[in-house]
């Protein structure tokens, strides 16, 4: 299994009952399918968009981490294209980056 990281966004300013709301329908259906892990989700911010997108102006931007099999990325794409409250996602693969050594002079 691959880890991945999936950022949300649900457009408006929505108070903090909606934003729990969401954040657990949405983590609940993605771990339905029983090759995909939700290792952690939350909320992470709300902000002033660059531009509008669907005539909202502003978003609450959500953040979680997965585990899952490559193939069950287009079932999560499905879910998150079907709500109706999600604007704009990303998933990306996580991936473990060597720090950088910076040679002494």
């Amino acid at each position: 299994m691959k880890k991945y990281e999936l950022m949300w966004i649900v457009g408006g300013n929505i108070d903090e009952n909606v934003a729990n709301e969401s954040l657990s329908r949405i983590t609940k259906s993605i771990s339905i399918a029983k090759e995909c892990k939700v290792v952690s989700s939350s909320v992470w911010a709300r902000r002033k968009l660059a531009y509008p997108i669907e005539n909202f102006e502003e978003g609450t931007y959500f953040v979680s981490e997965l585990e899952c099999l490559p193939a069950s990325i287009i079932k999560i794409e499905n879910i998150l294209k079907d709500d109706s409250q999600v604007i704009r996602h990303l998933i990306t693969v996580k991936e473990n980056f060597k720090p950088y050594k910076v040679k002494a002079k």
